[in-house]
């Protein structure tokens, strides 16, 4: 799996594989959708991270999150986003099931092929919501972190 470099001030970040990456896009995704958070050029932030869960970017994945942001308003909206993908999150209990894995839309058939084997802990993509948030409240000190989630897709 290629790996990730997600940072919003320079030299803060961590690294994860993208795949892991477009899954949490995913859920990221699906909170905007719901047209609850006033986020300025949606259509086309959508359509960018859209781009990267269809893995048009394998190779060169660049987390566009935070592309929009032009203001210390614009980050108080996404950091709200996150803390409801987080809520969401946190309500399909302990395991995101096989099941709703394979109903993510995309194009991307080895993200398929990773996720169809067992179910996903939720626990597990928090943990990476989490520092998307601190990255924005500029409480992330980690330059080169290698995120590492608990999940392998063989055992």
């Amino acid at each position: 799996m290629g790996k990730t470099l997600v940072e919003y001030e320079k030299d803060k970040g961590f690294w994860i594989s993208e795949s892991m990456m477009q899954l949490v896009l995913h859920y990221i995704v699906e909170e905007i959708e719901k047209n609850e958070h006033p986020i300025s050029d949606k259509s086309d932030l959508l359509m960018m991270l859209r781009w990267d869960i269809d893995d048009y970017t394998r190779g060169h994945m660049s987390v566009r999150l935070f592309d929009e942001i032009d203001s210390l308003a614009d980050e108080q909206i996404i950091i709200r986003l996150l803390n409801s993908v987080k809520e969401t999150l946190q309500n399909k209990g302990s395991l995101i099931s096989v099941e709703e894995l394979m109903n993510i839309p995309t194009r991307d058939l080895a993200l398929k092929y990773i996720l169809d084997k067992k179910p996903f802990p939720a626990a597990e993509l928090i943990c990476v919501i989490d520092p998307l948030i601190q990255m924005l409240e500029r409480t992330w000190e980690h330059k080169d972190y290698q995120m590492e989630l608990n999940w392998t897709y063989f055992d």
